[in-house]
């Protein structure tokens, strides 16, 4: 399993240091806040009450030589950027950033994160594919970029026994089946040829409009 590090344990935070802990990883929370780390010792490998933005601080955890690190400091701008550019400086691999804003994503970039996160921002975008293709058809949603997104959608009606070749959808919809998903099973780079069942979860990739269009005219929004 991997080494993490989360600098910061608000909400956001503690809830990824949890999930990485629950799945077997060795984590390590940072917060100055007493009380947050005292929450989530028993979430953690190690939960550390210091100043996450200090040089010599950070340094001294050797959390730098983590297979990644999350950068969680709230609102704090100022923070977030002087964490990122005293890990950046350690050699941290991987830097992973929640931002406040594009602004503030562009300036944690130029200084060495190397992933920025906009969590309200793609809650916003999850909930408005949700409510434009019907709630019950998407599963799940991962944001790819400012406009693309990954969806697992359930098949509609319209789609059952017809092979992949017949629906057309890259040239219909400028939408990809990068694999489907049957009986927890999934079937990556799924051929022309694949026939589509009632039960099948279609993995697609594609702009959001254009995810939002197959949605409304296979019925899948009904």
């Amino acid at each position: 399993m991997g080494r993490f590090a989360v600098v910061g344990l608000g909400s956001f935070g503690a809830t990824v240091a949890r999930a990485l802990f629950e799945r077997g990883n060795e984590v390590i929370g940072v917060d100055s806040g007493r009380q947050r780390v005292q929450e989530l010792r028993e979430s953690c490998t190690d939960a550390i009450e210091a100043d996450g933005t200090d040089f010599d601080t950070l340094k001294s955890l050797g959390i730098a030589s983590a297979d990644a690190v999350v950068i969680s400091l709230g609102e704090r701008m100022d923070a977030s950027v002087l964490a990122t550019l005293h890990l950046k400086d350690l050699g941290a691999r991987r830097i992973v950033v929640k931002a406040v804003s594009d602004d503030h994503g562009e300036v944690l970039r130029r200084v060495g994160a190397t992933r920025v996160i906009h969590p309200e921002r793609d809650t916003a975008r999850h909930l408005a594919l949700q409510l434009g293709l019907g709630v019950r058809s998407i599963v799940e949603y991962m944001p790819l970029a400012a406009d693309s997104s990954l969806v697992e959608l359930k098949t509609p009606a319209a789609f059952v026994g017809k092979t992949l070749a017949e629906l057309g959808l890259p040239k219909r919809f400028g939408v990809l089946v990068v694999a489907v998903k049957r009986d927890d099973v999934l079937s990556l780079g799924p051929g022309a040829d694949h026939r589509i069942a009632g039960e099948d979860v279609l993995v697609l990739v594609g702009r959001d409009e254009d995810i939002d269009r197959l949605g409304r005219e296979s019925g899948a929004a009904e």
